[in-house]
C-alpha cells in the first residue's frame, strides 16, 4: 500500500510541475509575437510545450494505473 501511495504522490507532483511548465511555455508563446517587429522563433517553446504535455500524460497514466490496481485489490477483498 505504501508503494501505491508513493506512486500517487509522485504522479500528483509530476502533474502539478508539468502544469506549471506548460503554463509558463504557453505564456512565452503568447507574448512572443508582441516583443518586436523581428521574426520570432517559436520552435523551442513549442517543443517545450509538447514535452510538458507528454510528461503530464505520463503522470496521469501512472495515476490511472494505480487507481486500477487499487480497485482490483478492493474488489478482491470485497
Amino acid at each position: 500500500m505504501d508503494s501505491a501511495f508513493s506512486a500517487l504522490t509522485s504522479a500528483a507532483s509530476g502533474i502539478q510541475s508539468n502544469l506549471r511548465g506548460l503554463q509558463q511555455t504557453a505564456h512565452e508563446i503568447a507574448t512572443a509575437s508582441v516583443s518586436g517587429k523581428e521574426p520570432v522563433d517559436l520552435a523551442d517553446s513549442l517543443v517545450d510545450a509538447i514535452v510538458q504535455q507528454r510528461a503530464l500524460e505520463a503522470s496521469a497514466n501512472v495515476m490511472r494505473r494505480v487507481d486500477d490496481a487499487l480497485g482490483s485489490i478492493i474488489d478482491t477483498f470485497a
